[in-house]
């Protein structure tokens, strides 16, 4: 991210005035030492209050009262760099169209970051209401910090926790990582999960001397790649610690019980776009938003 760049905040006017709080705190912690300019952006959709979309005396009331309680939620904020608030109305009643919306105005307005609250919905009520959040994840070039109202009040961002398939794409995302690192002086700690020990196949594993000699030098492998990840993270000043995880689990829980145990104040999570990849990491990062009890910071690299 540039200094002079902008970071939008999407502010449902009509959610939990805690969680968007929350928000703003935690933006505010990520951004800390820059001059990034903050502006709380509302997408309207006549949708979710079921108004009709062709009354425009109703329509002009809606905007009225999302602007009013923007307002509410943004006046007061002790957070630095904070623009007037910005209203974007979109016309369809479709969740999907008001995203696409949204992710519009941000490349009109050179967004480098996009932050936002989800309601952690889960089950048939998230099927009924879907999830902002959730499709921001999906479509967004635009990187992303979501906070979820599970997560702790903020706090100055300390240890950020980095999980890493070794992938090309990772190790760029890890490049993309250390100039935010280094502002805010965190350490950062990278984790990687062996994804073939699953529960269901763990007593088998072990079973067989040859294939367990093969994971224990295939572990070797992959902490030492990790290890040199560290070596190049210290040369530029960051404190990095590798945690290699071998034991029986699957990858989004294990992500968020790892960054719990290491008390981490952030989840940095990378995917590469234009591969099986992105959307399996894009899962992830929607299983681990949902229960994480700190923020995810997400974003997509070019492949």
């Amino acid at each position: 991210m540039t200094q002079n760049s902008i970071t939008l905040w999407a502010v449902d006017p009509f959610a939990d005035k805690r969680t968007q709080l929350k928000v703003a705190g935690h933006l505010k912690a990520f951004l800390r030492g820059s001059q990034i300019q903050i502006e709380p952006t509302s997408v309207l959709n006549p949708g979710e209050l079921r108004l009709p979309p062709s009354k425009e005396d109703i329509k002009t009331r809606f905007q009225l009262a999302a602007q009013k309680a923007v307002d509410k939620i943004t006046q007061g904020l002790k957070v630095p760099n904070l623009m007037k608030p910005s209203m974007v109305y979109c016309d369809n009643y479709s969740q999907r169209k008001s995203v696409e919306t949204f992710l519009d105005f941000a490349q009109e307005r050179k967004a480098e970051l996009i932050a936002l609250g989800t309601h952690s919905r889960t089950g048939v009520e998230r099927w009924l209401f879907g999830s902002f959040a959730e499709t921001l994840v999906l479509l967004s070039q635009v990187p992303l910090l979501i906070v979820n109202p599970k997560t702790h009040l903020s706090k100055p961002i300390k240890i950020v926790f980095f999980p890493t398939d070794l992938s090309d794409a990772s190790k760029k995302g890890i490049e993309k990582l250390t100039p935010t690192l280094k502002r805010l002086k965190a350490k950062v700690i990278l984790y990687h999960k062996i994804d073939y020990v699953i529960p269901e196949t763990y007593s088998m594993i072990y079973r067989s001397d040859l294939y367990e000699k093969y994971l224990k030098d295939d572990e070797v492998r992959r902490k030492k790649t990790l290890e040199d990840w560290a070596l190049n993270l210290k040369k530029q000043g960051v404190t990095a610690q590798v945690v290699i995880d071998d034991k029986p689990g699957f990858i989004p829980k294990s992500i968020v019980q790892a960054a719990k145990k290491h008390k981490s104040n952030l989840i940095a999570l990378v995917s590469q776009t234009g591969t099986a990849s992105a959307t399996i990491l894009g899962s992830i990062t929607r299983q681990v938003v949902r229960t994480a009890d700190c923020p995810i910071w997400s974003w997509h690299i070019k492949g």
